[in-house]
């Protein structure tokens, strides 16, 4: 069967005994691994117990598809519930799967952690058409998501976190569950025995995990100043930020634009269309944004985001270098910032 958010949720929370394999999968790999792991451990606390808990990959299930049964139907010689950990590549192990699924015994659960799994998956649709079986897909969070996290880390902490300081994280963290959760600890530790996290604290503990790099550059390139562009563009490749990840931000900041400049059609000013953003710009950058407005007409924002989009579609689809593809794009629209 396939779970959507609310059903995900459910069970993760209460796991329902009746479901004998989770497929665990989506582009947020940090995502998928924090619930594989929540998943695991509510049935075996330590997951280094070799004695309740067998890890196995899909080539080893591929090269030897009995060993899946095998290790599920193995009870623990201690006692106590146990489970199955997969990592997924790109086999197909959709037969010793359904095998097992097939198979009437009292087994461990199986939970299978992968990457992303289109719909025409094998091991996918098994398992979604399987009564005994589930999915749970993770894809990168929104802004929702995001937010939820926060509040969970600053609970599980006792912290409180002032509106400022959240809404920089929302704006600074990135879209992976895993890299936005260790940055969080990172920021629980910075602040130390105080009982409120500010502004300045989120700047000092998140403000070297690239984020603002990438905000550097996407302002660079809507400021028309290609001097800084160069020089943060270079730098984001070599820490290895994906040219994806710099695209899609800029494709984001020129929708902000071209939202603005709507509030703006509307009767509002540009430093008032602005503060009416959600969520709202970065004080460290509401200037720019505003000279960008009087900048960038409707007409060159659609431009800019053809020429973004179609720069992302390039670098997934034609085989050419994707940084070379990205920096073409970004020096093109710092060029038209400046005419």
């Amino acid at each position: 069967m396939k779970f959507n958010a609310g059903k995900s949720a459910a069970y993760l929370k209460q796991p329902d005994p009746s479901i004998r394999a989770v497929l665990i999968y989506g582009t947020d790999l940090g995502l998928v691994h924090e619930r594989v792991t929540l998943l695991a451990k509510s049935f075996v606390e330590d997951l280094s117990d070799p004695f309740r808990v067998s890890e196995l990959t899909g080539s080893e299930i591929k090269s030897d598809p009995a060993r899946l049964i095998d290790e599920a139907a193995a009870q623990s010689l201690i006692g106590g519930e146990r489970v199955v950990l997969v990592k997924l590549g790109g086999e197909d192990i959709a037969k010793p799967l359904l095998q097992f699924l097939d198979e009437d015994i009292q087994s461990s659960l199986v939970i299978v952690e992968a990457g992303d799994l289109t719909p025409r998956s094998t091991v996918r649709k098994l398992i979604e058409k399987s009564d005994a079986a589930a999915t749970i897909a993770c894809y990168s969070d929104d802004l929702s998501a995001l937010g939820s996290l926060i509040d969970a880390v600053m609970r599980e902490n006792q912290k409180m976190i002032n509106s400022e300081a959240k809404e920089y994280l929302l704006t600074n963290l990135g879209s992976d569950r895993m890299v936005s959760r260790g940055e969080l600890e990172k920021l629980i530790t910075y602040s130390g025995d105080q009982k409120e996290i500010l502004l300045d604290d989120a700047m000092a503990a998140i403000g070297d995990n690239g984020a603002l790099s990438i905000d550097e550059i996407v302002y660079a390139v809507a400021d028309g100043n290609r001097a800084s562009l160069e020089t943060n563009l270079a730098r984001a490749f070599v820490e290895g930020t994906s040219p994806i990840a710099v695209l899609r931000a800029a494709i984001r900041h020129y929708q902000r634009l071209h939202l603005a400049a709507g509030f703006m059609r509307q009767g509002l000013s540009s430093r008032q269309a602005v503060k009416s953003l959600k969520p709202p710009v970065i004080f460290l950058f509401v200037d720019r944004f505003v000279r960008q407005l009087d900048r960038w007409s409707g007409e060159k924002i659609a431009r800019a985001l053809a020429v973004l989009t179609e720069a992302e579609i390039n670098c997934k689809s034609t085989g050419l270098p994707a940084e070379a593809v990205c920096g073409r794009a970004l020096m093109s629209l710092s060029q038209a910032a400046r005419h």
